[in-house]
């Protein structure tokens, strides 16, 4: 089975449930097919700083759990992945730590193959690189 490129991202509000905007941004570029979701962890900080897990084999709220691709989730973040993300999550917040598949460059690099050729370089520009490009050339960006 061919495989697009997987990105780890991080995100954290006040509140995450099942009924979230944040949820339905993500279920809408889910149902795109653009990206797949394969694996999530929801961490949850108390204000005293408590923090506690939830994934897809305990505890995650159904509206999650039925944003997975698979049924059962792949096991790429490992315990250190998952305490490292809950370190970016703020006392009195809600933190998602998703894994994504990019099926939309799997598909392109599968047309690149089919011609023979190959993906060179799949690099990340960190957001605040793009931000100050962008204000640079006297373009609004955030």
């Amino acid at each position: 089975m061919r495989v697009g490129p997987v990105d780890v991202l991080v995100l954290s509000a006040p509140t995450l449930d099942g009924g979230s905007r944040v949820v339905d941004a993500l279920r809408e570029v889910l149902d795109s097919g653009a990206i797949a979701l394969i694996d999530i962890v929801l961490i949850a900080r108390a204000t005293d700083g408590t923090v506690s897990f939830a994934d897809a084999d305990a505890g995650l709220p159904a509206p999650l759990q039925d944003l997975l691709a698979h049924p059962s989730p792949l096991t790429l973040l490992s315990d250190r992945d998952v305490a490292l993300a809950s370190a970016s999550v703020a006392n009195g917040e809600v933190g998602l730590l998703l894994v994504l598949e990019h099926r939309w460059a799997r598909r392109l690099t599968e047309r690149i193959q089919d011609e023979g050729g190959i993906t060179r370089l799949h690099e990340r520009v960190p957001h605040d690189a793009v931000v100050r490009a962008f204000k640079a050339d006297g373009a609004a960006a955030t």
